[in-house]
């Protein structure tokens, strides 16, 4: 079987000199042409994940959520049980990712999944559930980005026209204002030169590690220098119900924390194609 693929390989090299790595051979033995050029390296593809994940921003903007849908018993339970599954779709993803690496990752490998028969079907709607939930993710990102940046406000009583309430209308768009601000930012990324993505995933991958740390090292030493620890027994057993959902309808719902802080980390496979090695 080896020998096979190593005489393959070597005859898909004789017909094509200029084709020196290793995943472009493959992908031609496939008969796919590479259409995207491969300069990224591991680093440039483990930080697009990394920072895709946004695993502190995501636990800041929806903790909220997990102490009312549950308190605390749901939700180290419920990462518990995501961690698990999302190590198993990672795992599975990143075997497609090495077989298969293309440009437009998840419908192609849903559709080389499905079959012949049913390859366009399952393409399709695998297409357009993935474009739905980026954009879905990225007008969401900005939104939780504006409110956490308003939040400063309040924090530091910050006077407001008409005051910081939901209630107040120029409030409310003075944050979409925001929001669409840091969506136009987003947009316009997409079109920097593709040389500086390199660096524009080392330098977010850096801040979200800094923050991280901050987070580790400062967070302990300020709750114990103002209201102090909860006890173990409150950490694993307390619940609460602030949804007025019924209590097995509002423990799932303490899913949604764990799985947002742990989704994205497919971004690694939609750069495939630009991945040396992959």
């Amino acid at each position: 079987m080896a020998d096979s693929i190593k005489s393959d390989l070597e005859r898909v090299t004789a017909k094509a000199p200029d084709v020196t790595d290793q995943d472009e051979l493959q992908l031609r033995k496939l008969g796919y042409k590479q259409s995207l050029k491969r300069s990224w390296h591991l680093i440039e593809n483990f930080a697009a994940s990394f920072c895709a994940l946004n695993f502190i921003g995501a636990a800041r903007s929806v903790f909220f959520l997990g102490i009312l849908a549950g308190g605390p018993a749901a939700m180290w339970s419920s990462y518990l049980i995501t961690m698990i599954f999302m190590w198993i779709t990672a795992a599975v993803l990143a075997e497609v990712c090495s077989a298969l690496p293309l440009s437009g990752s998840i419908y192609i490998w849903a559709a080389e999944s499905a079959g012949p028969k049913y390859a366009r079907l399952v393409g399709t709607v695998v297409a357009w559930w993935a474009c739905t939930a980026w954009m879905t993710f990225v007008a969401s990102n900005c939104q939780t980005t504006a409110n956490y940046i308003v939040s400063q406000l309040a924090v530091w009583e910050v006077d407001f026209p008409g005051g910081i309430s939901n209630d107040n209308i120029k409030w409310r768009a003075f944050i979409w204002a925001l929001s669409e601000a840091l969506l136009i930012l987003a947009i316009a990324m997409n079109y920097l030169p593709a040389q500086w993505y390199s660096r524009v995933f080392k330098f977010s991958m850096g801040l979200m590690m800094l923050d991280f740390f901050l987070c580790v090292i400062w967070l302990p030493i300020g709750v114990s220098r103002t209201y102090g620890f909860r006890s173990a027994k409150d950490v694993f057993t307390l619940t609460y119900n602030g949804t007025g959902a019924p209590a097995g309808w509002n423990w799932i719902l303490s899913l949604l924390f764990a799985t947002w802080t742990l989704t994205g980390f497919d971004a690694s496979g939609h750069i495939a194609e630009e991945t040396k090695n992959a």
